[in-house]
């Protein structure tokens, strides 16, 4: 049976336009989702007070400006879709007919009109797994001989092993490949594993789980292996998720950097280390800028680069204030040297900065 046609509905709302972005107006719109198989479409609203039905966005310019090179790396990467968008605020009707209602939203469509939402960060790489991903089924079946090109076809994927007595959490694996399809790859074995019931694997920081049928018996069992293998080894820490690394026990590293490119480079560099430490230290990065008050009570300067550690259960504080480049062989000097004793808590005193912020 012939496989739907998709096409991807990118809502980003946006505070300022993005001049290298064509606004289509909506006839032109559905002509283009009638006539190409896949059409990326990005809507933005080009006023701070949005039409009528439309939240308000909280991206900052910043973030705006952002999306404009991850959108044109997406155009470049695939010249089988078509790439267009149209102004909320010039064309309140048309993104109330797609009910279009907060911002930003994200939707692969059918061409009946259902659609999977987006939920990633607006980067090209994240965005293109997400469209491949919808061209495979909710769960394919796999065997010895397509196993390891399964395992590695996603960022993040998962493989039931389930025997005749396991009928009950095949069926729980199955609602929760459906649930976190627009994420996640699923997949089930034809065969079984001594002890093994399921098994994820984590392409991007590399690493993996297995759970056995006690591990998963109980209920939300499952869903809670899957949060534990997808949740980035080095995530951004935000107003959200902080208290869950508070309280974890575990110090925290703390990276602070105005940029996405910083970000990400910190990230590359510093995985093995994080690996090395993750039983008992939580790396995560922040956003300098949107965070500024967080930096200086971690003993940094506002809006600047810097790293600083945190011990949740005594308070005690650690900014690095040498002149080296923040690098994994820096960073973990700098531990051993805090637990060593060789590095006094920070006690409220001016700010500290290194003298480079590069990687």
């Amino acid at each position: 049976m012939r496989e739907s046609i998709w096409t991807l509905y990118t809502l980003a709302v946006l505070l300022q336009r993005v001049l290298a972005w064509e606004h289509l107006e909506g006839k032109e719109l559905e002509t283009t989702l009638g006539a190409r198989d896949r059409t990326l479409v990005a809507s933005e609203i080009n006023e701070i007070n949005p039409p009528a039905g439309i939240d308000t966005c909280h991206f900052s310019r910043e973030h705006t400006q952002a999306l404009e090179p991850e959108w044109a790396a997406l155009q470049k990467q695939n010249q089988e879709d078509v790439y267009v968008s149209i102004d909320c605020s010039q064309d309140a009707k048309l993104c109330q007919k797609y009910n279009v209602r907060s911002c930003p939203t994200i939707r692969l469509y059918k061409q009946d009109g259902s659609y999977t939402s987006y939920r990633g960060p607006r980067k090209t790489q994240p965005i293109k797994s997400f469209v491949q991903r919808q061209s495979r089924p909710v769960v394919s079946y796999v065997n010895d001989q397509s196993m390891l090109s399964f395992q590695t076809s996603d960022d993040i994927t998962f493989i039931g092993h389930f025997g005749p007595s396991e009928k009950q959490i095949k069926e729980d694996f199955t609602k929760l490949a459906k649930q976190y399809h627009d994420r996640f790859s699923f997949a089930i074995a034809d065969y079984t594993l001594p002890k093994v019931l399921v098994e994820c694997f984590n392409n991007v920081d590399e690493t993996s789980l297995s759970a056995t049928s006690n591990d998963v018996a109980s209920p939300g069992a499952l869903q809670d292996f899957i949060f534990s293998c997808s949740t980035p080894l080095i995530p951004e820490m935000t107003r959200r998720n902080e208290i869950d690394f508070f309280q974890s026990g575990k110090s925290i590293v703390y990276f602070f950097a105005h940029s996405q490119q910083k970000k990400d480079a910190f990230v590359s560099d510093i995985r093995p280390l994080a690996k090395k430490y993750d039983e008992y230290l939580h790396f995560v990065t922040i956003d300098a800028k949107e965070y500024a008050d967080a930096a200086k009570l971690m003993g940094l300067k506002e809006g600047r680069t810097g790293l600083s550690v945190q011990n949740p259960n005594n308070g005690d504080i650690f900014p690095y204030a040498k002149k080296e480049a923040i690098s994994a062989a820096v960073v973990e000097a700098f531990l051993v040297d805090i637990i060593q004793g060789k590095v006094k808590p920070w006690r409220g005193e001016e700010p500290h900065q290194q003298g480079h912020d590069e990687l």
